[in-house]
């Protein structure tokens, strides 16, 4: 589910960078700085104390640490975007070269204060203008690598809430779309069933319309139940077909037998919701209904490595030629491999085909997996 701000197109505000990571930075930044202080003035031969070294050049990268968070917060209020960028430039120079001089004039004065005073020194604003001169180049670079690495950051972590959300919206799509397509197989199975019902009616037989209502209703609750699944145990599922054969036989009498057979290992497969109904109603409808004598559809589910293999087969003609077919176009079959698809990609397979003893035969291979508890069991 995705938040409001991802709803809605906007992107949550940024946060903001750690001290602790600041303060790393610019500290190891000033050791750095120092050191190489102290052996260039050892090559001018005017050697530095090493905690002469430290007292110049520490304070100038804490300043830089406290200025951070004002230049991040600069560069988030004025940024290089389309249209606004020569105003954001002109903010950030001016920004820039002001704080530059300023730290000069501290580190001037700052100095003056550490270090023996020099013959002939200039006066401090004097000495600061030189200083300026003389840094503004890498001090600005260390101010513009600062703006440069935030918008790197910033365009990092819009890149990523931007493909989070768009997977988010891909998964709600495929979620929308594989209901809608469960969706369909409702209305058209229970106009078969009320129909059923309505014929049972029409020959006085109130009995067993009683016995077919009481199963459209436990269907309905199955289907209730499994409405926000996309896959659910093969025991309800089967229990589902069994159900729904249930009323199929009332309808067909003693024209329809069924035999429904499961490995024990895969009671607990995971399987798509109402994945086995729409084959058994086709070949019902094409291997059953046509034909004045008595058929039989047969449900098998086994485990052959990791891999479920589900067979719907009915007796009836076949296709008549030994080839297999692939979904029609229509409600059942392409249907059944619409959601398979969408749930496992190419990872599956469905086809329809003459039975070697006669009829025809549904069969679907999908990745065998148990649900979590059912996993922990197996261990």
């Amino acid at each position: 589910m995705t938040t409001p701000a991802h709803a809605s197109g906007h992107l949550a505000a940024p946060r903001p960078i750690p001290w602790a990571l600041i303060l790393g930075t610019w500290t190891t930044y000033g050791l750095f700085s120092s050191a190489t202080s102290f052996i260039s003035s050892a090559m001018r031969g005017s050697p530095l104390q090493w905690w002469a070294a430290l007292l110049l050049q520490m304070p100038q990268f804490g300043i830089w640490a406290l200025a951070t968070p004002g230049i991040l917060w600069l560069g988030r209020r004025f940024p290089f975007e389309r249209g606004t960028w020569p105003r954001s430039v002109a903010v950030h120079v001016a920004v820039c070269c002001t704080f530059v001089f300023l730290q000069d004039l501290g580190y001037a004065w700052h100095v003056a204060n550490v270090l023996p005073p020099w013959p002939n020194m200039r006066p401090l604003l004097t000495r600061a203008v030189q200083l300026f001169v003389v840094w503004i180049l890498s001090d600005g670079a260390l101010y513009w690598a600062v703006l440069a690495v935030s918008y790197v950051v910033e365009h990092q972590r819009r890149l990523r809430e931007r493909e989070l959300a768009a997977s988010q919206l891909e998964t709600q799509l495929a979620q929308a779309d594989l209901h809608a397509l469960k969706m369909q197989l409702h209305p058209h199975f229970l106009f078969n069933a009320l129909h059923t019902i309505g014929a049972l009616v029409r020959t006085g037989d109130q009995e067993t319309a009683v016995r077919v209502v009481a199963g459209l209703g436990d269907l309905l609750r199955r289907m209730l139940d499994g409405a926000s699944q996309q896959e659910v145990a093969l025991r309800q599922e089967l229990d589902f077909v069994r159900t729904y054969l249930a009323i199929e036989q009332i309808r067909f009498r003693d024209r329809l037998t069924v035999a429904i057979t499961a490995d024990d290992d895969v009671a607990d497969a995971r399987v798509p919701h109402l994945i086995l109904q729409p084959l058994v109603e086709n070949a019902i409808r094409h291997g059953i209904a046509p034909h004045a004598r008595a058929g039989r559809v047969t449900v098998c589910a086994r485990r052959l490595g990791d891999r479920l293999h589900l067979i719907v087969r009915d007796d009836g003609p076949g296709i008549g030629n030994g080839e297999r077919v692939t979904a029609q176009p229509g409600i059942g079959l392409s249907n059944v491999q619409a959601r398979l698809t969408k749930l496992y990609g190419d990872d599956f397979s469905l086809e329809v085909c003459d039975a070697v003893d006669g009829g025809l035969e549904a069969r679907v291979t999908v990745p065998f997996r148990l649900a979590p508890a059912d996993r922990e069991r197996e261990r």
